[in-house]
């Protein structure tokens, strides 16, 4: 009996070491951001693109890719500084179905570009940006690690269609 009673005691203590394990969809975002970092590219937590004005709450998870270190900005207007938000009321309508402008619209020269990345990225972003710092996407992380190459392809393609 005692040995019994020794065993419900060392249950009961070791019961909560439990909780700290990682569940499968920790595990899964663990590795994407990984992955992410290992092709070059910045993960964030950040407000969402259409609500950056207001700062509410970090509710996205945005992943940049910088410009290359040697890279000069277009001299071409509106090549940078655009964003792109999908499924949202606000801005101004694109050629893309469920894409709004938000802001200043890119230059006509990369519209192909940005087409071929919207078509080959995961269904769960919901904006793409270039800024002076970088180009970037806005995801809920929804999808495997195989999206995060097909995010990075995308974005490295669009990144030398930006600054060559």
């Amino acid at each position: 009996m005692s040995y019994l009673l020794i065993f419900f005691v060392l249950l009961i203590i070791i019961s909560p070491l439990m909780w700290f394990r990682q569940s499968p969809r920790q595990k899964l975002l663990i590795c994407m951001r990984k992955k992410a970092a290992n092709l070059g590219m910045t993960v964030q937590l950040s407000t969402s693109a259409d609500n950056q004005l207001e700062k509410k709450r970090l509710d996205c998870i945005t992943y940049k890719l910088s410009w290359h270190i040697d890279s000069v900005k277009s001299s071409k207007p509106h090549m940078e500084d655009w964003l792109l938000v999908k499924s949202t009321k606000r801005g101004e309508a694109s050629i893309w179905l469920e894409w709004n402008w938000l802001g200043e619209q890119c230059c006509e020269d990369i519209t192909e570009d940005i087409d071929l990345t919207l078509k080959n990225l995961p269904i769960a972003i919901s904006a793409l940006q270039a800024r002076s710092d970088g180009i970037m996407i806005y995801w809920k992380e929804e999808g495997e690690e195989e999206d995060v190459v097909r995010i990075y392809e995308s974005l490295y393609t669009l990144r030398n269609a930006i600054r060559y």
